[in-house]
């Protein structure tokens, strides 16, 4: 997977996350057949999907659909997220999950707005937030082995965060590099946590067939929503004295060196 397609995905995701744009597009012809899928389904609306939510955009797990209701190939799909052309509008069971995603054309504002958070998903240096600098917000934890964490006595401490989940591709991707910062900063003061968002089972299961060096803690949207994180994987350190010093989403190519960077100014 290229960069830039990684980024287009990452930032469409975030797109969706973040904006949960609504624009009314009915359809003019009467005469379209909506797949019976969607006689139980609904498009969401805001706050239908709780903030931290993964979404992962892949056709072979979710069916993605034209606004003429023509179901999109496996083959198609690279091309027209790489077009930005379109807007992936999720659809919504009785239960508020994802169960299917109809793709209309994006209007040029958004087609911009995509543009923008392409270019800070390849460049993640510039892909600041306003949290940086404030104070974190508190947690109270247990990994999936039962150890227990938490802000106020992780105090004296750097605190690595992976925002993550196990279907996210490239949430995968970076998970070696990640071990290596582990090893490298084994003894100090420093300590790695992964909230995923995904159930305990799951992780365990992940865990069976790819190693992940950091306290893993399941069931992590609280905490992620807490973080303002809507998209995946998302760093976060935060420094001896509980304030957020590093913040970036995605994954870029100079992503883990500057997580290791921070890290070894924060233990000067």
């Amino acid at each position: 997977m290229t960069n830039k397609l990684l980024a287009t995905m990452l930032a469409i995701i975030t797109f969706i996350n973040i904006a949960n744009t609504q624009v009314k597009n009915e359809s003019k012809d009467s005469l379209i057949v909506k797949p019976e899928l969607f006689n139980s389904l609904k498009k969401a609306e805001p706050g239908d999907i709780e903030s931290g939510t993964p979404m992962m955009l892949d056709p072979s797990t979710t069916p993605m659909y034209y606004e003429n209701f023509v179901l999109i190939k496996e083959g198609d799909f690279i091309k027209i997220m790489m077009s930005g052309d379109y807007i992936p509008e999720p659809y919504i069971n009785s239960n508020k999950v994802v169960k299917a995603f109809l793709f209309r054309k994006a209007t040029d504002l958004e087609k911009e707005q995509m543009k923008q958070m392409q270019s800070n998903m390849q460049n993640p240096g510039q892909n600041k937030s306003e949290l940086i600098g404030s104070e974190a917000f508190p947690f109270s934890v247990k990994d999936i082995y039962g150890n227990k964490y938490s802000l106020e006595k992780l105090k004296g401490k750097v605190i690595v965060i992976n925002f993550w989940f196990v279907e996210c591709k490239p949430c995968v991707m970076e998970i070696p590099e990640l071990n290596d910062l582990v090893e490298k900063y084994k003894g100090k003061e420093v300590v790695f946590l992964g909230f995923a968002t995904n159930e305990k089972t799951k992780i365990v299961s992940f865990l069976k067939t790819k190693t992940f060096k950091y306290k893993i803690i399941a069931e992590g949207s609280k905490v992620a929503g807490l973080y303002n994180v809507n998209s995946y994987p998302t760093h976060i350190i935060i420094d001896a004295n509980s304030v957020i010093s590093y913040y970036i989403t995605g994954l870029g190519p100079t992503t883990v060196n500057d997580l290791d960077k921070t890290i070894e100014s924060l233990l000067k």
